[in-house]
């Protein structure tokens, strides 16, 4: 298959330029990821714990791209799934600025922690 922007590199039929897109930006996306995750646990915060769920939902992209380049799932599902995370991470940030901004304030002016 030719894919735009594709170099050529090869392993049978693993494109070697892909995986590498894929393992740094799986990489990136897992320290974020963990970044958050100390947040929240430091924190303690239901805000930040849906903000580190978010970020967990970040790493499902370049995880899902990999295993749709191997075949392990197919482009229809990996398409599906993708977007699935994308709405979940949506979800979870939208969900983090509505505690945050209401919940937490009321909690505040009600005098708990």
């Amino acid at each position: 298959m030719n894919w735009p922007g594709h170099l050529g590199f090869h392993l049978g039929d693993v494109h070697v330029d892909f995986g590498v897109v894929l393992l740094v930006s799986g990489v990136a996306t897992a320290t974020l990821c963990a970044l958050g995750l100390a947040a929240y646990r430091r924190r303690g915060s239901r805000a930040y714990l849906l903000v580190a769920l978010a970020l967990s939902a970040l790493v499902a992209r370049p995880l899902l791209a990999g295993l749709s380049m191997v075949g392990a799932v197919s482009p229809d599902s990996h398409h599906t799934l993708e977007h699935a995370a994308d709405a979940l991470l949506v979800a979870l940030v939208l969900g983090a600025v509505y505690y945050s901004r209401r919940i937490e304030k009321r909690l505040d002016n009600e005098g708990y922690e």
